[in-house]
């Protein structure tokens, strides 16, 4: 989930906690990065040219989560990129 980086730091730090709280109700907390350090190596893929600090990173362990953090990204109107095995393929 990838956020603008031209939102002012403030907004960003609110909107993120926004999503955040809203991700944390379905995923344990070990599932849900949103720290610099941790979402760092998300910020692109195989693909190194494009890069972008993503807002927070989910990872769902079932299937049931993964339909939880769709449903509430739509419901916060946040943009979800999956990302695979990280190749860019």
């Amino acid at each position: 989930m990838n956020a603008p980086e031209t939102l002012p730091r403030v907004d960003r730090a609110a909107r993120q906690a926004e999503v955040v709280a809203a991700l944390a109700e379905h995923l344990p907390a070990h599932a849900l990065l949103w720290q610099r350090e941790d979402t760092v190596p998300y910020e692109c893929d195989g693909l190194t040219a494009y890069r972008e600090q993503p807002l927070v990173v989910a990872l769902p362990e079932t299937e049931d989560q993964v339909a939880a953090v769709l449903r509430a990204c739509h419901r916060l109107n946040v943009p979800v990129v999956a990302r695979g095995a990280g190749t860019g393929l």
